[in-house]
């Protein structure tokens, strides 16, 4: 009888009612959801809070003490910054990991690592450095943090009474540093320069690169004095090499003289141009063209030379596998070079304007516009969460002075949008001055 009515029933009601599944919003970003929507997780801004302006953080997840990041979230925020006699000592594992490091990434918070890294070693080293010195480094690495958490939060810090007590206490440093014309100095001076590069207007940073100059004169004037002075200071390698990276691609753009010498970049290593996705053979070209840069030395430049020098970029980034970031980066920098020389020698072939020249100009037009084409195509194709892809400015600034129809100028502006877009906002007028050059040759109205 039990066993009747059991089977009697039907087995839709005997079923276990289980509960609904929900969406899963452990992961969504704080903003979406206090909006109950649907976050798509993106780093470090998800679509709808870019679209928005508004500030898009994520719930934190468990580190372990000993981990070690160079991500935006392993920044402590400016409350947990300790004074700079209070920085922790990393552990005999850390500093093991550190010295086996090849080369730190090339970027703002691959050099705040370097900074973290030169000073604990520093201070470690017991090699007779003053204190004014060490102490310094550790208040510019302060410094550093703070400014990258204060852009992260969108809020400026020069406007907090902290930042500006903290702003004003490495310049007085950094002041009486320079003032006894000791080498750690560079350190301060690169920190401010990279932070200028960031957020000063495009192009213009030659101001920090010339103090740098002039103290590293007075300890170096050759490769061999200064190999020496890198092997007594950890880092002092890697400093230069942002110096005379912004030296070179700065005079490019904006026209000026070179400041560092050429011994100087000859200690570029290939990692740091690994990092930034820059043929070392394309460098040579930016370098010299800028060593052409002023109206008067340009006359000097061959016009027959510098339109090789075009035709081997193109022929060289035909064999650039441009299935990765890396590669396309390498077609953007090899295409952008090309650019600026094939202008370059169009300018200075100094004939007067007959049919034949005007035809001819017109040809060089479409020749400069399919180049252009080219970098538009990769920088469209590449992660904007790529290493690569922050580093895209100069060779992007370069193209965009050249585009000729709107929907290269498109790209250019998502370009600069998304630079703007990230965790810490950069070239803020980076865009602005492409605009004007579109206005200007009437590429938009």
């Amino acid at each position: 009888m039990r066993g009747a009515f059991k089977s009697n029933l039907d087995p839709a009601l005997t079923r276990r009612v289980k509960k609904p599944r929900g969406i899963r919003r452990d992961r969504h970003c704080h903003a979406c959801r206090a909006r109950n929507i649907k976050c798509d997780l993106n780093r470090p801004r998800c679509r709808s809070c870019a679209q928005d302006r508004r500030t898009c953080t994520y719930p934190r997840r468990v580190v372990w003490m000993e981990e070690k990041s160079s991500s935006p979230s392993s920044s402590p925020s400016p409350s947990s910054v300790l004074p700079a006699t209070q920085l922790p000592t990393p552990s005999k594992e850390t500093q093991t990991s550190n010295e086996s490091q090849s080369h730190t990434p090339i970027g703002l918070y691959g050099f705040v690592d370097l900074l973290a890294n030169c000073y604990y070693r520093i201070r470690a080293s017991q090699r007779g450095f003053p204190t004014e010195a060490i102490d310094l480094i550790a208040r510019t690495l302060e410094f550093a943090r703070s400014r990258i958490n204060g852009a992260k939060q969108q809020q400026p810090t020069s406007s907090t009474l902290t930042s500006i007590q903290l702003n004003v206490a490495v310049l007085m440093g950094l002041s009486q540093l320079v003032g006894s014309a000791h080498p750690l100095a560079l350190f301060g001076i690169a920190t401010f320069a990279i932070f200028e590069v960031c957020s000063g207007s495009f192009g213009r940073w030659h101001c920090h690169l010339h103090g740098a100059r002039s103290l590293l004169d007075l300890h170096c004037r050759n490769r061999a004095d200064f190999e020496t002075l890198s092997r007594r200071i950890t880092g002092l390698a890697d400093v230069l090499s942002y110096l005379v990276w912004f030296d070179a691609t700065g005079a490019l753009m904006r026209g000026g003289s070179l400041i560092f010498d050429d011994w100087h970049r000859e200690t570029l290593q290939k990692s740091f141009f690994d990092s930034v996705g820059c043929p070392p053979e394309t460098f040579d070209l930016f370098v010299h063209l800028a060593k052409y840069c002023d109206r008067d030395r340009r006359a000097a430049l061959d016009a027959v030379d510098l339109t090789w020098r075009a035709m081997d970029q193109i022929l060289q980034s035909q064999s650039t596998d441009c299935m990765t970031d890396r590669g396309r980066a390498a077609v953007v920098y090899r295409y952008t070079g090309a650019i600026v020389a094939f202008t370059r020698a169009g300018c200075n072939q100094g004939t007067t304007p007959t049919t034949n020249t005007i035809s001819t100009t017109m040809l060089s037009s479409r020749v400069v516009s399919s180049m252009v084409d080219k970098v538009c195509e990769s920088v469209t194709q590449m992660d904007v969460n790529s290493q690569f892809y922050i580093h895209m400015a100069t060779p992007v600034y370069l193209a965009g002075m050249n585009a000729t129809t709107e929907a290269q100028c498109f790209v250019f502006r998502t370009y600069w949008r998304n630079c703007q877009l990230g965790d810490f906002p950069r070239y803020p007028d980076g865009q602005a001055q492409c605009e004007r050059r579109w206005r200007h040759n009437r590429v938009i109205v």
